[in-house]
């Protein structure tokens, strides 16, 4: 696989997009629950500071706003599960700013 990212199982990469977002940050711990693989996490895992101003772009957890979060955007899982699949992701793709949009499709080549 591209990037030195380790390749799952099938099962699993549906499992982890199922559960995609694109919009969410997991926390390491819920990586590892979720099976993502410890490389991925090391790789992708970063510590992203909440913009208050913008609602969008506030991060909560259990309904309290926190100024910064340690975890993997959801958005990168979905683009490795899909370089674990063998799916290309264009470049235009990724460079839209609405992460949902990219997860969505994701989702809908591996439907394909």
């Amino acid at each position: 696989m591209s990037n030195g990212f380790s390749k799952i199982s099938k099962p699993l990469a549906l499992s982890l997009l199922a559960l995609c977002d694109g919009d969410d940050i997991w926390s390491c711990d819920y990586c590892r629950s979720q099976r993502v693989p410890e490389d991925w996490i090391a790789k992708l895992r970063d510590v992203f500071e909440s913009d208050f101003s913008d609602h969008a772009s506030t991060i909560y957890e259990d309904g309290k706003r926190l100024s910064q979060y340690e975890g993997v955007r959801s958005v990168d899982i979905a683009v490795c599960v899909a370089q674990s699949l063998g799916i290309r992701v264009d470049p235009w793709v990724l460079s839209n700013d609405h992460r949902a949009l990219i997860v969505a499709w994701i989702k809908e080549r591996i439907e394909e």
